[in-house]
């Protein structure tokens, strides 16, 4: 009875969805709107269906999942604003090699350092959590407004998927950050570290809603709606990081959408072949972690 209840709830979600029309970059206000709308109806992963069934390309899609990510990391993010989760570094590829940090001043911190990879800049983007050390060297995360002074914009960048959504570098040059703006937690155990899995479930979910949008008359959306309800229900069950079941589900959804990719019209193929890129960005890191899981 459980299955049958979250299959008719995927199912209502996605109909709730078919109801507003398809969304491009262009329409990021209208965005905003339904991911306000949705939060306040939704769960994060129903939010990331209801949006990912509304997305007109993968990057909205994989727009509509990361936002809801996000939601995971900090139940109190203003619903209607768009955020970015910021911690890659130019040439660091262990976090506590990270350069950017954060240090106490006469009545607040200050934030200095640079990433290298950050969503929605420079027009889009309302707030950034940022991974940074602190003086003991220790990860920690806290959040900043965009516009915040002390925040620059680097270099605009590229990447060989999700090209519809934009990018950039960011600089952090004597930011000042207030004690209410870091997050009581661990930086990288409750941050950085869950941040990958929160990621991967919302974006497939996402993914997957906006293809089955496509593919409403293939025989495939039965198999996928299926799939999706294991995965929400997985998620529900073990929110807080992957299992061995979240990860089989992951790569299932994966080869999923894989197989029933060559069904999509010709112009959407080729933006999923091309797309699909970022999926694949994972693979190697579950794959690490279900090894660890193993043999834990």
């Amino acid at each position: 009875m459980t299955y049958l209840a979250n299959n008719q709830g995927v199912l209502a979600v996605l109909q709730h969805a078919l109801e507003f029309p398809q969304l491009q970059f262009s329409n990021i206000q209208t965005f905003r709107q339904q991911l306000a709308s949705g939060l306040q109806r939704y769960s994060t992963v129903h939010n990331s269906l209801f949006l990912g069934a509304q997305a007109a390309t993968p990057g909205m899609a994989f727009l509509a999942g990361y936002q809801n990510a996000i939601r995971c990391l900090d139940v109190d993010c203003p619903k209607g604003e768009l955020a970015a989760f910021c911690v890659s570094e130019k040439g660091v590829k262990k976090p506590w090699d990270m350069m950017t940090r954060i240090a106490p001043s006469a009545d607040d911190y200050v934030l200095d350092g640079q990433k290298g990879y950050v969503m929605l800049l420079p027009s889009e983007l309302d707030r950034m959590y940022v991974i940074a050390k602190n003086t003991a060297d220790q990860l920690c995360c806290l959040y900043l407004s965009a516009n915040s002074p002390g925040v620059f914009t680097t270099d605009r960048l590229s990447a060989p998927f999700v090209e519809d959504i934009p990018h950039a570098g960011v600089r952090f040059d004597g930011v000042h950050i207030s004690s209410e703006q870091l997050l009581a937690i661990d930086g990288h155990q409750q941050a950085n570290k869950p941040f990958r899995y929160w990621e991967d479930v919302h974006v497939a979910l996402a993914m997957m809603a906006w293809m089955l949008r496509e593919l409403t008359e293939n025989k495939c959306a039965d198999d996928m709606v299926a799939l999706i309800s294991q995965l929400t229900e997985q998620f529900k069950q073990q929110p807080d990081y992957y299992s061995l079941q979240s990860i089989s589900l992951l790569d299932k959804s994966h080869e999923l959408m894989d197989s029933y990719g060559q069904y999509l019209p010709e112009g959407l193929q080729k933006l999923w072949l091309k797309d699909k890129l970022l999926l694949q960005m994972g693979q190697k890191i579950r794959h690490l972690v279900r090894t660890k899981l193993i043999q834990s």
